[in-house]
């Protein structure tokens, strides 16, 4: 699987607080964004989505491709962490399954962690 089957799902609908003006995702989307093209990136897909169900948690995206396990990571601040969901996207697409180990994950992938969702049609191996 290559990078182009990955893609970034970034929610820009949460605000952080009493801030009815600041939505955290829009603007590490747009960082996101900003990075892939000053690179010249264009083997990840990047989406905005308008809810990943983490309003407490934002700003948060879902790394989802094909045939993998997806996650979805939070707390994240465009700021500081858009190198770090990078580096993250890009050992996810190198992952056969999806599943990073831990000791290859940039810290905010280690501590932001919502949830780790199966493929469709997965079957757990019989014990």
């Amino acid at each position: 699987m290559s990078a182009t089957d990955v893609t970034i799902f970034v929610c820009v609908a949460c605000r952080r607080g009493d801030d009815a003006d600041t939505r955290p995702g829009a603007l590490f989307l747009e960082a996101l964004r900003e990075r892939l093209a000053a690179e010249g990136e264009t083997g990840l897909r990047v989406e905005p989505v308008e809810c990943l169900a983490v309003c407490k948690r934002p700003a948060t995206v879902a790394l989802s491709a094909g045939g993998k396990w997806s996650y979805v990571v939070g707390d994240l601040d465009a700021d500081e962490h858009i190198e770090e969901i990078l580096a993250s996207a890009r050992g996810f697409a190198a992952s056969e399954n999806g599943i990073v180990p831990w000791k290859d994950r940039p810290q905010c992938f280690k501590k932001g962690v919502v949830s780790r969702v199966p493929p469709p049609g997965f079957v757990a191996p019989k014990a």
